[in-house]
């Protein structure tokens, strides 16, 4: 891979409109927005994260030599940025759950110790914090990838990725069940892996591609709606909401190349690159961690109206920005250190991860 400019500036906006796909999602399973916008579409959203986060690790690590100082580097950036704000969700849930208000989005029945010290651990957790533990896993194998890459060359991510995603070949043709663990969702993550190894000949498409292929690609993201799919049966699997979202070609062409669009800074995608998807963006962390237990409790004791909307959305926005303003750039001042959180900040937004 050779060295390059770590500034890609609508990768903070991508993330921001994966944040507000998984958000407008959630918002219509509660019946706040029209339902097509519900089943399945917050799987799109997760999706882009984890080809996110897969091409920014790559991206900002394999370059350099996965000696003892930048794996130890590597791996506080990692726990500044995951760990303090999951367990603490966590922690608050079990609280909560048990003490407070028993439906709670994410339960943690204090007599299930097998639940609790698995999301503890980071193996499998409950709802819509399963994807952190996946997260977590990637994280560590990438280490291997890392360590590789310098013996191997790119062949390294393709034989780890194949490894990693083995079991799911097995687990899901044999069993079929899909444990929300690494290797059943590991290929997207290695989507960006790959995205990154050959990001050279990918921005050789830069100018080639019509200036409007970043919107169309945009637009076929909001008509290719896994609900109205389904209905219409036009999924691979309708009633199957992996199989229709995760396992479906269609929509991973439109998400593969709706990623390479904000890769090549196409101008259809300008959008991204507003205050509205970097701010998303920049908190989308603790937004997607905090707002499905948001809107559960404003739907219930608000409503689903257009107030009902306003309330839960607005609350969910707020509390996630002041987590990420006095809680989750705090701590990882502290775990990743002044100096080398402020040199991430400055090398732009393709660091922010």
């Amino acid at each position: 891979m050779q060295q390059k400019d770590n500034q890609i500036p609508l990768l903070t906006g991508l993330r921001g409109l994966a944040a507000g796909i998984v958000l407008v999602s959630h918002s219509a399973i509660v019946g706040m927005l029209p339902s097509a916008l519900g089943y399945g579409f917050g799987q799109v959203g997760v999706m882009i994260f984890f080809v996110l986060s897969g091409f920014l690790m790559a991206h900002l690590y394999l370059d350099r030599a996965p000696d003892k100082r930048n794996v130890t580097s590597y791996i506080r950036a990692r726990v500044g940025r995951v760990v303090p704000l999951y367990l603490s969700v966590v922690f608050a849930s079990i609280v909560i759950s048990n003490s407070i208000y028993p439906d709670f989005r994410y339960p943690f029945p204090i007599g299930d110790t097998a639940t609790i010290a698995k999301a503890v651990l980071f193996v499998q957790a409950p709802r819509e914090l399963w994807t952190i533990p996946v997260e977590v896993q990637f994280y560590a194998v990438f280490i291997i990838v890392w360590l590789l890459r310098p013996k191997l060359g790119w062949p390294a991510i393709f034989l780890v990725g194949a490894m990693v995603m083995v079991p799911a070949v097995i687990y899901l043709g044999l069993y079929r069940i899909k444990p929300a663990i690494l290797p059943t969702y590991g290929f997207a993550f290695f989507i960006g892996v790959v995205a990154a190894e050959f990001l050279p000949r990918i921005r050789k498409l830069k100018g080639r591609l019509p200036a409007t292929a970043g919107l169309v690609f945009l637009a076929l993201l909001f008509v290719n709606l896994p609900a109205v799919r389904d209905q219409l049966h036009l999924s691979v699997a309708p009633g199957n909401v992996y199989t229709s979202t995760w396992l479906d070609p269609v929509t991973w062409f439109i998400v593969c190349g709706l990623f390479v669009c904000a890769l090549v800074e196409s101008p259809g995608l300008a959008v991204l690159d507003s205050r509205l998807f970097v701010f998303l963006g920049n908190i989308s962390y603790g937004l997607y961690l905090l707002h499905y237990p948001i809107l559960e409790i404003t739907a219930r004791f608000v409503g689903t109206s257009f107030l009902g909307l306003l309330v839960g959305v607005g609350a969910s926005v707020g509390l996630a920005w002041a987590s990420y303003r006095w809680f989750e750039l705090p701590v990882m001042e502290i775990i990743r250190g002044r100096r080398a959180l402020r040199t991430s900040r400055a090398d732009g937004p393709a660091t922010r991860a």
